[in-house]
């Protein structure tokens, strides 16, 4: 099957902006099958300036449907309202049970850029969400998600015995606290046009990092490990 190649993403620092701005690595992620970047027409749809190749294109309109999708996510993740907890004692529990968690696992939580303080994520929840928006896309299914935090001086920050850092800020020259890279696996429906399928994903999954869970994805591997056919 074909492996999607490795693409950097945005510089550390770096705002996100809107959901079809994702960054430089628009220029280095493989156009669509009919040629166009898959960062144009993402930010065409969501601006809803589509010319007639893009309308008319069945690679165009997918990937359009993936930006109008994602942006539809984040707007109802944000007006979400977080519920409290059915009691303060229930709270309280929850918060130290949170506490004990990160103490003992943190290889398992990324860090994340937050002007309030020090904030963290769990690995898990954020693969979660990304497998969610990929499963959403046309013709594909997320079967798998590692996220690896890039750590100092652009490398993995954790290790695959569980023995890495988790990402927290360093000092060292070349440092990325808050980036990561994903390795995601893919099933694909049977027909559909590979090269098209790992653009759409790979601009789907540093979209969603940035926009729905704040982090910055620096690179994505992705595999095409198996084809469906429609019942």
């Amino acid at each position: 099957m074909e492996v999607g190649r490795t693409v950097p993403g945005a510089p550390a620092g770096e705002a996100p902006g809107s959901v079809g701005a994702v960054g430089p690595a628009d220029e280095r992620i493989e156009p669509l099958a009919c040629g166009r970047d898959a960062a144009d027409v993402w930010d065409h749809a969501v601006e809803g300036t589509l010319d007639t190749h893009e309308r008319d294109c069945p690679h165009c309109r997918a990937a359009a449907a993936d930006a109008l999708g994602l942006d539809g996510v984040v707007h109802r993740m944000a007006a979400e309202r977080p519920a409290p907890p059915p009691s303060v004692l229930d709270g309280v529990m929850q918060a130290v049970i949170d506490t004990v968690t990160a103490e003992l696992r943190p290889q398992d939580l990324l860090a994340l850029d937050s002007p309030a303080g020090p904030a963290r994520l769990s690995r898990t929840a954020a693969a979660r969400v990304l497998r969610h928006v990929v499963d959403g896309m046309d013709g594909t299914r997320a079967r798998s998600c590692r996220i690896e935090p890039v750590g100092p001086a652009g490398t993995h920050g954790a290790a695959t015995n569980g023995a890495g850092t988790d990402g927290a800020a360093t000092n060292g020259a070349g440092a990325d606290p808050f980036g990561v890279t994903v390795a995601i696996t893919v099933t694909a429906r049977f027909g559909v046009d590979l090269a098209s399928v790992t653009a759409r994903v790979r601009q789907m999954v540093v979209a969603a990092g940035e926009q729905a869970l704040g982090v910055p994805v620096r690179s994505v591997d992705i595999a095409v490990v198996d084809l469906w056919d429609e019942p």
